[in-house]
Protein backbone atom coordinates (compact mmCIF):
# COMPACT_ATOMS: atom_id res chain seq x y z
CA UNK A 1 0.00 0.00 0.00
CA UNK A 2 1.36 3.46 -1.19
CA UNK A 3 1.98 5.90 1.22
CA UNK A 4 1.91 9.72 0.67
CA UNK A 5 5.59 10.00 1.22
CA UNK A 6 6.39 7.23 -1.40
CA UNK A 7 4.15 9.28 -4.11
CA UNK A 8 6.31 11.11 -7.00
CA UNK A 9 6.32 14.46 -6.92
CA UNK A 10 5.16 16.20 -10.42
CA UNK A 11 7.85 17.80 -12.01
CA UNK A 12 7.25 21.90 -11.85
CA UNK A 13 8.10 24.73 -14.85
CA UNK A 14 10.30 27.45 -14.28
CA UNK A 15 8.01 29.68 -11.84
CA UNK A 16 7.30 33.42 -13.58
CA UNK A 17 7.32 36.47 -10.98
CA UNK A 18 4.49 38.86 -11.04
CA UNK A 19 6.70 41.79 -10.82
CA UNK A 20 8.79 40.36 -12.99
CA UNK A 21 5.87 40.42 -15.68
CA UNK A 22 4.77 44.27 -14.57
CA UNK A 23 7.92 45.39 -15.38
CA UNK A 24 8.19 44.10 -18.18
CA UNK A 25 5.05 45.83 -19.81
CA UNK A 26 5.67 48.83 -17.94
CA UNK A 27 9.11 48.95 -19.82
CA UNK A 28 7.42 48.23 -23.12
CA UNK A 29 4.81 51.00 -22.48
CA UNK A 30 8.10 53.55 -21.82
CA UNK A 31 9.53 52.75 -24.69
CA UNK A 32 6.08 52.99 -26.69
CA UNK A 33 6.22 56.62 -25.04
CA UNK A 34 9.13 57.86 -25.95
CA UNK A 35 8.93 56.27 -29.80
CA UNK A 36 6.29 58.22 -30.30
CA UNK A 37 6.60 62.13 -30.31
CA UNK A 38 4.25 64.16 -28.27
CA UNK A 39 1.47 65.88 -30.49
CA UNK A 40 0.78 69.65 -29.33
CA UNK A 41 -2.18 71.42 -30.15
CA UNK A 42 -1.64 75.23 -31.08
CA UNK A 43 -5.14 76.41 -30.34
CA UNK A 44 -6.63 80.01 -30.49
CA UNK A 45 -7.86 81.37 -26.64
CA UNK A 46 -8.46 84.83 -27.00
CA UNK A 47 -8.90 87.16 -29.91
CA UNK A 48 -9.21 91.06 -29.78
CA UNK A 49 -11.43 92.23 -31.19
CA UNK A 50 -13.75 89.09 -29.71
CA UNK A 51 -15.66 86.60 -31.90
CA UNK A 52 -18.99 88.20 -33.62
CA UNK A 53 -18.17 91.66 -31.63
CA UNK A 54 -20.13 94.57 -32.78
CA UNK A 55 -18.10 97.93 -33.00
CA UNK A 56 -18.85 101.20 -32.72
CA UNK A 57 -14.90 102.07 -33.86
CA UNK A 58 -13.24 99.87 -36.19
CA UNK A 59 -10.02 98.95 -34.37
CA UNK A 60 -6.43 99.37 -36.42
CA UNK A 61 -4.79 96.11 -34.97
CA UNK A 62 -6.21 92.62 -35.11
CA UNK A 63 -4.57 90.51 -32.59
CA UNK A 64 -4.58 86.42 -32.10
CA UNK A 65 -3.35 84.48 -29.14
CA UNK A 66 -2.81 80.71 -28.75
CA UNK A 67 -2.26 77.89 -26.27
CA UNK A 68 1.25 77.04 -27.12
CA UNK A 69 4.08 78.38 -29.77
CA UNK A 70 3.82 78.60 -32.94
CA UNK A 71 5.72 77.82 -36.05
CA UNK A 72 6.20 81.68 -38.02
CA UNK A 73 6.29 79.56 -41.30
CA UNK A 74 2.98 77.82 -41.36
CA UNK A 75 1.08 80.22 -39.57
CA UNK A 76 -1.39 83.32 -40.31
CA UNK A 77 -4.45 84.86 -40.50
CA UNK A 78 -6.17 86.50 -43.42
CA UNK A 79 -8.62 89.52 -42.72
CA UNK A 80 -11.58 89.63 -45.62
CA UNK A 81 -13.71 92.97 -45.82
CA UNK A 82 -16.90 94.03 -47.68
CA UNK A 83 -14.51 94.76 -50.39
CA UNK A 84 -12.69 91.14 -50.70
CA UNK A 85 -9.03 90.76 -48.40
CA UNK A 86 -7.96 93.25 -46.32
CA UNK A 87 -4.56 92.19 -45.09
CA UNK A 88 -2.48 89.15 -43.36
CA UNK A 89 -1.40 88.50 -40.20
CA UNK A 90 1.30 86.36 -39.16
CA UNK A 91 3.64 85.50 -36.01
CA UNK A 92 6.84 87.64 -35.26
CA UNK A 93 8.85 84.53 -34.90
CA UNK A 94 9.07 80.87 -33.92
CA UNK A 95 7.53 79.57 -30.81
CA UNK A 96 5.62 83.15 -30.23
CA UNK A 97 2.00 82.75 -28.64
CA UNK A 98 0.21 85.64 -30.99
CA UNK A 99 -0.37 86.65 -34.49
CA UNK A 100 -1.06 90.11 -35.19
CA UNK A 101 -2.31 92.51 -38.27
CA UNK A 102 -2.09 96.23 -37.44
CA UNK A 103 -2.01 99.53 -39.19
CA UNK A 104 -5.84 98.90 -40.23
CA UNK A 105 -8.24 101.69 -42.14
CA UNK A 106 -11.54 99.78 -41.83
CA UNK A 107 -15.42 101.26 -43.01
CA UNK A 108 -18.53 99.94 -41.86
CA UNK A 109 -19.90 96.61 -42.66
CA UNK A 110 -19.32 92.68 -41.86
CA UNK A 111 -15.40 91.14 -41.53
CA UNK A 112 -14.01 87.47 -41.28
CA UNK A 113 -10.74 86.37 -40.19
CA UNK A 114 -9.68 83.30 -41.57
CA UNK A 115 -6.86 81.66 -39.50
CA UNK A 116 -4.11 78.59 -39.52
CA UNK A 117 -1.47 77.44 -36.55
CA UNK A 118 0.75 75.36 -36.61
CA UNK A 119 2.10 73.91 -33.49
CA UNK A 120 6.29 73.09 -33.27
CA UNK A 121 5.61 69.52 -33.97
CA UNK A 122 3.44 70.24 -37.13
CA UNK A 123 0.19 69.46 -35.45
CA UNK A 124 -2.05 72.32 -37.95
CA UNK A 125 -5.48 73.93 -36.65
CA UNK A 126 -7.66 75.91 -38.62
CA UNK A 127 -11.12 78.47 -37.69
CA UNK A 128 -12.86 81.27 -38.83
CA UNK A 129 -13.75 84.69 -36.35
CA UNK A 130 -15.88 87.18 -37.42
CA UNK A 131 -16.82 90.82 -36.14
CA UNK A 132 -18.62 94.28 -37.87
CA UNK A 133 -18.44 97.67 -37.44
CA UNK A 134 -21.64 99.40 -37.52
CA UNK A 135 -22.16 102.90 -38.89
CA UNK A 136 -21.26 105.79 -37.21
CA UNK A 137 -24.45 107.95 -35.88
CA UNK A 138 -25.35 111.45 -37.32
CA UNK A 139 -24.66 113.83 -34.93
CA UNK A 140 -28.09 115.81 -33.50
CA UNK A 141 -28.98 118.94 -34.21
CA UNK A 142 -28.13 121.82 -31.62
CA UNK A 143 -31.36 123.26 -29.74
CA UNK A 144 -32.33 126.50 -30.81
CA UNK A 145 -31.60 128.88 -27.97
CA UNK A 146 -35.15 130.36 -26.79
CA UNK A 147 -35.65 134.25 -26.59
CA UNK A 148 -34.84 136.15 -24.01
CA UNK A 149 -37.40 137.91 -21.88
CA UNK A 150 -36.37 141.27 -23.30
CA UNK A 151 -36.46 140.07 -26.98
CA UNK A 152 -39.72 138.75 -26.21
CA UNK A 153 -41.02 141.69 -24.48
CA UNK A 154 -39.93 144.12 -27.67
CA UNK A 155 -42.24 141.20 -30.10
CA UNK A 156 -44.94 141.56 -28.27
CA UNK A 157 -45.06 145.43 -27.92
CA UNK A 158 -44.71 145.15 -31.46
CA UNK A 159 -47.48 142.91 -32.32
CA UNK A 160 -49.53 144.62 -29.83
CA UNK A 161 -48.92 147.92 -31.75
CA UNK A 162 -49.56 146.48 -35.01
CA UNK A 163 -52.73 145.59 -34.08
CA UNK A 164 -53.94 148.93 -32.63
CA UNK A 165 -53.10 150.10 -35.48
CA UNK A 166 -54.76 147.76 -37.81
CA UNK A 167 -58.28 148.32 -35.68
CA UNK A 168 -57.38 152.20 -35.77
CA UNK A 169 -57.44 152.04 -39.35
CA UNK A 170 -60.78 149.82 -39.65
CA UNK A 171 -62.43 152.12 -37.50
CA UNK A 172 -61.29 155.22 -39.92
CA UNK A 173 -62.63 153.01 -42.50
CA UNK A 174 -66.02 152.33 -41.41
CA UNK A 175 -66.07 156.00 -39.82
CA UNK A 176 -65.46 157.35 -42.85
CA UNK A 177 -68.36 158.84 -45.36
CA UNK A 178 -68.60 157.28 -48.88
CA UNK A 179 -67.97 159.38 -51.36
CA UNK A 180 -69.78 159.69 -54.75
CA UNK A 181 -68.29 158.43 -57.42
CA UNK A 182 -67.29 161.71 -59.73
CA UNK A 183 -69.19 161.62 -63.18
CA UNK A 184 -67.30 160.29 -66.37
CA UNK A 185 -66.69 163.11 -68.50
CA UNK A 186 -68.97 163.31 -71.76
CA UNK A 187 -67.56 162.43 -74.81
CA UNK A 188 -67.01 166.57 -75.86
CA UNK A 189 -65.00 166.95 -72.81
CA UNK A 190 -67.94 168.57 -70.96
CA UNK A 191 -68.76 167.30 -67.62
CA UNK A 192 -72.21 165.22 -67.76
CA UNK A 193 -74.99 166.75 -66.10
CA UNK A 194 -76.51 165.47 -62.96
CA UNK A 195 -79.88 164.60 -62.14
CA UNK A 196 -80.94 167.78 -60.53
CA UNK A 197 -79.53 169.74 -63.48
CA UNK A 198 -81.77 168.55 -66.06
CA UNK A 199 -85.12 168.69 -63.94
CA UNK A 200 -84.83 172.15 -62.66
CA UNK A 201 -85.15 173.54 -66.44
CA UNK A 202 -88.13 171.44 -66.97
CA UNK A 203 -90.18 172.77 -64.02
CA UNK A 204 -89.04 176.31 -64.66
CA UNK A 205 -90.31 175.82 -68.36
CA UNK A 206 -93.90 174.17 -66.96
CA UNK A 207 -93.84 177.24 -64.48
CA UNK A 208 -93.13 179.02 -67.28
CA UNK A 209 -95.92 177.90 -69.83
CA UNK A 210 -98.88 177.65 -66.53
CA UNK A 211 -97.88 181.32 -65.92
CA UNK A 212 -98.39 182.15 -69.89
CA UNK A 213 -101.56 179.77 -69.52
CA UNK A 214 -103.08 181.59 -66.44
CA UNK A 215 -102.46 184.82 -68.24
CA UNK A 216 -104.18 183.98 -71.68
CA UNK A 217 -106.86 182.52 -69.89
CA UNK A 218 -107.76 185.28 -68.11
CA UNK A 219 -107.34 188.02 -70.98
CA UNK A 220 -109.70 185.48 -72.65
CA UNK A 221 -112.58 185.97 -69.84
CA UNK A 222 -112.21 189.48 -69.64
CA UNK A 223 -112.82 189.65 -73.48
Amino acid sequence: MDTIANRPTPARGPRVSAYRVLAVIGALAIGLLTAVPALGHAELTTSDPPDKAVLDTPPTTITLTFSEGLDAGKSSFKVMGPAGAIGTGTAAADGAVTMSLDGLTLAPGAYSIEWTSAAADGHIDRGTLSFSVTEPQAASPAPTAAPTSSAAASASAAASASAAASASAAASAIAAPSVAATPAPSGDGAPAASGADVLLPIIAALALVAIVGAFVLRRTRTV
